[in-house]
């Protein structure tokens, strides 16, 4: 008995710690060695794996004879063996020494870094006296993980930057600084990641340490350039607002990186020519306020700035900013700040935007004059301030003030002017022709506003409105809604603090939807109405559909004018073009402010065509049954709803279902499909219609079949049977005998579940006694389930033949109907079942060429549970063959399947085994957490056989 602890005990797992104090234990015992050239020697192992005998000697006792350090390194290699046991070490022949791989030693050098202890130095505290050559390794160690450590921080510290992590960044930086502390450039390049986030106090208290290390330790200040770093992000922090709890600051949030951009371009004084920042964005995406947060930094670094709006009224009227331009310059003049500055020509002059006439001599002789004046008087200004000029829907300008902002920024030092326009991206061909001379010469930065992210989206509404924080589903809604636009979500934001939760538009929205649409013909509206129709995007073809007679060419061309306006958008899916809304939000509005009548009409003419197009595609069952319900034609919308349904839940609840062609189409992806659970809320008011017409009925009838094959298959049977009985009930009554023999299937299927033979049998039977002879597909599969009832029975031989003959019928059915998807799953459990045959026969090896077979014939683009009961048969056969490893691979994936289905059957006895395994493996806390699983599952399935596997699990688990 002594000797198996003693076996046990050396067996348990070794934990070795090299980062900080070195440290040796097995399990919660701490392992000492007898003297420090041992301990090393291990330790240098540890990192090494495998070494040559001559080299540890060169080491550890490199100053003493060949023969003395062969008899010490002997006697070391003997006392770890003594401490760790002996089989830790392997040695081959007379040279080498190695860990043994199979001895659960874990080192945590091994690990990843990030599961190493912070900042723990390598062998920390750890010396071997006068052994030199032993401590230059250790030095090399550690240097090179330090080098590791920086390379993996530097990473780190870039994508935290790309990832708006200011923790990450935090850790990240320090790690960098801690091994080079006195490195400005690293510093400087820090600061100005925390900035670019909108962590303007991290980056000054960065520049107030780096303040510190210079002055303490070397006697120094930082340099100029990172002095004129900290001005800046300092004037970032006293000119950017940060987000609060007001609404008036929603423009600023991921922003930040762009701000400093800008601030950036507006403190250069080195004659980098680029001083022209073009900012563009969508229509309310917050470009005002971006301006106007960019003039409050440019007040910061004591520029003289000058701002102008542009409008589409004035685009007709020659100079009109300019003349908001002169006038801000007129006030300052009077106010003294640019007093003097004004040439003797221009004071007396009215206004510029009624100076020149359209055409004419007069007219060019006249602008000549005014450029010359406007020229003089900013390279007056320019001579003792520096200049920000910014100008706000910069597609609304004339032509004449174009000419006039590519000349002053070409004559004026890019030191000394800087400009700063927006424009809606939908006007950039028109914005790029007029100022292609500054692009060409390099002088412009692009910056491009993005609507608000989900992300940033929700930090928004969570600050303004923090009692959402308990309410995702209204968020969602509200960023759906406003796509992230700044202006809708500002608008949003103040109605519901008026109102409380609403999806309702204020006045303001309605009024700026009603002037974009103001300027569009009749003919584009009416194509906005259509596309309003749709829940996502609309074909040429659909378009067409609705628009009876409307030429494709004239069709084409209006949705081209409605890009330019940047009301809709081309979607590309594959190679075919598709339209939507740019903003959800017109789409509504549209939708809204159309006619009942119009509306119902195109609901109604679209749910015909989907109906003759597509009525037997799978996917498009919901878009029918969302537009017939659109259409109110609640009895059409119900009999699609419950067509899908029906056709959902035959592969999610049953494991060897007849599949339709086109579901094949959908992948895996029906195992995720949130859109069912809403639809089977929907069963409930299919269930309580008032209506007693036999259409009513059959949908009742549908509807409390798949409520009770639902239940059945989740292990919910009280319920499940219930619902299965009241559809016989009213199919009894229809005389629907399809819908009988499908519930005669359930009652079936929870015999297998619960392991009832006898009932089994018993529905088998009264199947098998109404089948018609037309209706060979549901004989097949009566014959199917027989076959198991005879494998229960041990009627081995007879099983057999009735599976072959099942076989037969769908192999027939497949080549008739040529649809050789619909009855794979069907043909795979058959051979699936003989399998079963041959594994009661504790014949193995002919059972798992039978179980290979049924995966070869059941895969394909849809993934039933049936297949996962396949694996999981696998992997039990497997087990029982004492194949670990295999068993496992083959159990998991049938566990995962079985998992993604939402499926209860089978995963309890799969978890089962997967303990089994676990404990074959010596894992025993794996083991201790699939037993736990397949016990909660098995309480809800109450299949005997698995509850025999669970006592001998808890026997092995000594539970």
């Amino acid at each position: 008995m002594g000797d198996v602890q003693m076996e046990v005990r050396m067996m348990d797992a070794i934990t070795v710690r090299l980062c900080g104090n070195p440290e040796v234990k097995r399990g919660m015992e701490k392992l000492s060695f007898p003297y420090k050239k041992a301990e090393g020697f291990f330790y240098y192992l540890c990192v090494k794996k495998s070494v040559t005998r001559e080299e540890v000697i060169s080491l550890l006792w490199g100053d003493e004879g060949e023969s003395a350090g062969k008899k010490k390194l002997r006697d070391a290699i003997y006392q770890v063996r003594q401490v760790l046991g002996r089989e830790a070490l392997l040695t081959s022949g007379h040279t080498g020494i190695s860990l043994n791989p199979e001895r659960k030693i874990h080192i945590d050098l091994d690990a990843p870094e990030s599961e190493r202890e912070e900042g723990a130095v390598f062998l920390d505290h750890f010396f071997i006296k006068n052994c030199y050559e032993f401590e230059e390794w250790a030095e090399s160690v550690r240097a090179s993980l330090a080098e590791a450590a920086t390379l993996d921080a530097q990473r780190g510290l870039e994508a935290a930057a790309r990832e708006h992590d200011i923790a990450k960044m935090q850790a990240c930086g320090n790690i960098l600084l801690k091994n080079d502390p006195y490195n400005e450039n690293l510093y400087y390049e820090i600061m100005n990641l925390y900035a670019g986030n909108g962590s303007y106090h991290m980056a000054i208290r960065l520049y107030y340490d780096l303040v510190k290390v210079l002055k303490e330790d070397v006697g120094e200040e930082p340099s100029a350039r990172t002095r004129e770093l900290f001005h800046r992000i300092f004037n970032m922090k006293e000119r950017v607002p940060s987000v609060g709890n007001g609404i008036a600051e929603v423009d600023y949030v991921g922003r930040e990186r762009e701000l400093f951009q800008v601030s950036g371009i507006l403190a250069q004084e080195n004659g980098d020519r680029m001083n022209f920042i073009a900012v563009e964005g969508e229509e309310g995406v917050g470009k005002s306020r971006f301006l106007d947060c960019c003039r409050r930094i440019s007040a910061g670094t004591k520029m003289i700035s000058l701002v102008a709006v542009c409008y589409r009224q004035g685009a007709e009227f020659f100079l009109s900013p300019w003349n908001d331009i002169f006038q801000d310059v007129r006030q300052l003049a009077e106010e003294g700040a640019l007093s003097g500055m004004i040439p003797e020509g221009m004071r007396n002059l009215p206004g510029l935007s009624g100076a020149l006439s359209a055409d004419g001599e007069s007219g060019h002789m006249r602008y000549q004059l005014i450029e010359q004046s406007m020229l003089d008087l900013f390279r007056r200004i320019s001579e003792k301030h520096r200049i920000l000029l910014a100008f706000d829907e910069i597609q609304w300008m004339d032509q004449v003030s174009f000419q006039l902002l590519v000349r002053l920024v070409r004559s004026i030092s890019p030191d000394r002017l800087k400009v700063i326009c927006t424009y809606q991206g939908s006007y950039e061909a028109a914005v790029m022709h007029q100022l292609e001379v500054l692009v060409r010469e390099d002088r412009i930065r692009f910056i491009a506003l993005q609507p608000f992210s989900q992300e940033e989206t929700e930090k928004i509404l969570l600050r303004a409105l923090p009692e959402m924080e308990s309410r995702p589903e209204e968020r969602q809604e509200i960023y759906e809604l406003t796509e992230g636009n700044a202006f809708f979500l500002k608008e949003m934001i103040a109605i519901i603090r008026e109102k409380g939760f609403t999806l309702e538009k204020t006045p303001k929205i309605n009024l700026v939807i009603s002037s974009r649409l103001s300027g569009i013909t009749d003919q584009e509206r009416e194509v906005l109405g259509c596309m309003a129709i749709f829940p996502e995007k609309i074909s040429i073809e659909e378009l067409e559909l609705l628009l009876n007679g409307v030429d494709r060419l004239q069709l084409i061309r209006a949705l081209d004018r409605l890009q330019r306006g940047n009301l809709v958008q081309e979607v590309l899916v594959g190679w075919e073009v598709y339209y939507k809304f740019v903003h959800r939000i017109f789409q509504e509005y549209i939708y809204e402010h159309q006619s009942a009548g119009k509306t119902q009409l195109y609901h109604k003419m679209l749910a015909n065509y989907y109906e003759q197009r597509y009525g037997d595609n799978f996917a498009e069952l919901p878009v029918i049954a969302y537009h017939y319900g659109r259409a109110h034609n609640e009895v059409r919308a119900f009999q699609y709803q419950i067509r899908y349904l029906q056709e959902f839940y035959t592969i999610i609840n049953e494991n060897f279902p007849i599949i339709h062609s086109d579901v094949s189409d959908l992948g895996d992806s029906f195992a995720v499909m949130a859109e069912a659970e809403k639809m089977l809320g929907l069963a409930k008011q299919v269930i309580q219609l008032q209506d007693n017409s036999r259409e009513v009925n059959e949908m009742k009838m549908q509807m409390h079949y798949i409520m009770g094959r639902h239940d059945i298959a989740a292990g919910e049977y009280d319920s499940g049977i219930a619902n299965i009985e009241r559809s016989m009930v009213i199919a009894r009554r229809l005389n629907a005998r399809k819908t009988l023999l499908a519930c005669y299937r359930q009652h079936i299927f929870h015999g297998i579940q619960t392991n009832a033979v006898e009932k089994v049998d018993q529905y088998v039977s009264m199947g098998l006694g109404i089948i018609g002879e037309e209706e060979r597909d549901e004989y097949a599969t009566f014959l199917r389930l027989r076959g198991w009832y005879l494998i229960r029975r041990q009627e081995y031989a007879m099983a057999k033949e009735i599976l072959g003959k099942a076989i037969s019928i769908f192999r027939l059915l497949s080549e008739r109907e040529g649809g050789e998807e619909k009855y794979k799953a069907s043909i795979a459990a058959c051979y699936s079942y003989i399998g079963d045959i041959y594994r009661w026969q504790e014949r193995y090896e002919q059972a798992l060429q039978y179980y290979n077979e049924a995966v070869h014939i059941g895969q394909g683009p849809v993934a039933t549970n049936g297949m996962a009961q396949i694996y999981s048969n696998i992997g039990q056969v497997k087990y029982l063959q004492g194949r670990y490893t295999e068993s496992h691979i083959y159990l998991d994936k049938a566990r995962e399947s079985l998992e993604r289905n939402g499926y209860r059957w089978g995963l309890e006895r799969t978890e089962v085994y997967l303990a089994l395994v676990s404990l074959a493996d010596g894992h025993r806390d794996a083991a201790r957490i699939h037993y736990e699983k397949a016990k909660i599952i098995s309480e809800k399935i109450g299949n005997p056989l698995t509850e025999q596997l669970l006592r001998e699990t808890e026997t092995q688990l000594g539970i």
